[in-house]
């Protein structure tokens, strides 16, 4: 396959990352992404639980504290004022909430994460992945129909997932 190169335009093409998750783990990942995105402690608390993540919680404000776990987990934004996660600081959700299960499946989403974010901090750039991913989620949720269309808080788009990603660069 060949690509155009546009002069200033970064790519990052890397297939040996490509994970076939199952449905449950796919829509399950879907509805953690719109979690985070949203804030929602409720929601990434639901997440974890169907993606069969197992925690014991250890504080008092264990929502918030799941939220916490979930964004340090699964997005690669910093908090205001952080400029580097310290994953085993007593402050920690990590100290708060002992992940007990973690689906075997997940292990190369959650590494492709931790990549994103040093690729992002190291960039100087706080980017979160849960909000750029957050159409492509509710499309996953809503055809699924586990999501209506009045639920889609992001502009229905009119092209598929590979068109908008490849559009601009192969002029589709």
């Amino acid at each position: 396959m060949h690509l155009p190169v546009i002069p200033n335009q970064v790519a990052l093409l890397d297939y040996g990352q490509v994970k076939d998750l199952p449905d449950i783990l796919r829509l399950g990942y879907a509805n953690l992404v719109i979690a985070i995105a949203d804030n929602d402690a409720v929601r990434a608390s639901e997440s974890y639980r169907e993606l069969g993540i197992h925690t014991l919680i250890n504080c008092k404000d264990g929502q918030k504290e799941m939220l916490k776990l979930a964004q340090t987990m699964f997005d690669t934004k910093l908090p205001p004022g952080v400029k580097m996660l310290q994953p085993f600081s007593e402050e920690s959700s990590i100290k708060k909430i002992a992940v007990q299960a973690f689906p075997e499946e997940l292990f190369s989403v959650l590494r492709t994460v931790h990549l994103l974010r040093g690729l992002s901090v190291g960039l100087g750039i706080n980017y979160s992945c849960a909000e750029q991913w957050r159409p492509i989620a509710e499309e996953a949720l809503y055809l699924a129909g586990r999501l209506k269309g009045n639920d889609l808080k992001t502009v229905k788009r009119r092209h598929g997932l590979f068109k908008r990603i490849f559009g601009r660069v192969v002029g589709l």
